[in-house]
């Protein structure tokens, strides 16, 4: 071939050249896109695993953040003694005790004479020790007292002889004989005081222990409160029942730890 002729087929050749490298750059710039199955699949959302429901150890200790909250909350961290003490609705519902309950050895409480033992009841900040009466937290908004315990700055207590405060006004002032109504409760011992709690029909002065509560499903008996005909009092010696289950049973110094189904020290489930 001479030198005409090969130049001849060169420039023949070159527009080839050109288009093929152009599609290898087009290509590269811009991919076929993926199809809308592929596509679905790389961006679907995983389900993410449902959060471990807390609860409070053989220590009233929040685990996870401790039990829900009355009000659905969960996170609160509140302790086992703060709930037992304090009418918050960031704790479970049932496990208001009141403050004059030994929930934790640990901690205080409020004697039947509503002077503080071991420092008095937890207060609404979470303070221990505050060794303030039941009297001054009737009268003052004191973060230092159980939230639920103000009453109103003229409080007395209440002149049925239940352990409350109640305001002073009309006939409870004018005739301290004059019962301004008090509600039961069970004491550190499980014994009704008062009556008892009140049971799940809204009747009171039933009289029936916590153990009974816990072993039969009485109306008279607080909502909750029942366990199993083979309830026994928690290992752990905390105020509440369990099931005589496994080790429970078998081995009595088993702690029974916390459940949010448990009962506490008012019968009342959490």
């Amino acid at each position: 071939m001479n030198r005409r002729s090969a130049g001849f087929v060169a420039a023949l050749a070159l527009p080839f050249l050109i288009t093929a490298c152009g599609d290898d750059a087009t290509e590269a710039a811009d991919p076929t896109p993926a199809s809308p199955a592929a596509t679905a699949t790389t961006t679907a959302a995983v389900p993410e695993s449902p959060a471990a429901e807390g609860s409070w150890d053989s220590n009233g200790q929040p685990v996870n953040g401790g039990p829900p909250g009355a009000d659905g909350s969960t996170g609160n961290n509140l302790t086992r003694d703060h709930c037992a003490h304090n009418q918050d609705p960031a704790c479970p519902e049932g496990s208001y005790l009141g403050p004059h309950v030994v929930v934790n050895t640990s901690h205080g409480h409020w004697g039947h004479d509503g002077q503080p033992v071991d420092g008095g009841p937890t207060g609404a900040d979470g303070s221990t020790g505050n060794s303030l009466t039941q009297e001054y937290c009737a009268q003052n908004e004191d973060p230092g007292c159980p939230m639920g315990s103000y009453v109103g700055p003229d409080a007395i207590p209440d002149p049925d002889g239940s352990p409350h405060y109640v305001q002073c006004e009309g006939t409870v002032c004018t005739n301290p004989n004059h019962g301004a109504g008090g509600q039961g409760y069970w004491d550190p011992d499980g014994e009704p005081v008062f009556g008892g709690p009140n049971g799940a029909d809204g009747s009171s002065d039933n009289s029936l222990t916590q153990e009974y509560c816990a072993q039969n499903e009485d109306p008279g008996c607080p909502m909750g409160s029942y366990v199993g005909p083979d309830a026994m009092a928690s290992p752990d010696g905390a105020p509440y029942y369990v099931p005589c289950e496994g080790t429970i049973c078998t081995n009595p110094d088993h702690g029974a730890g916390e459940d949010p189904g448990q009962v506490d020290g008012n019968g009342d489930g959490n």
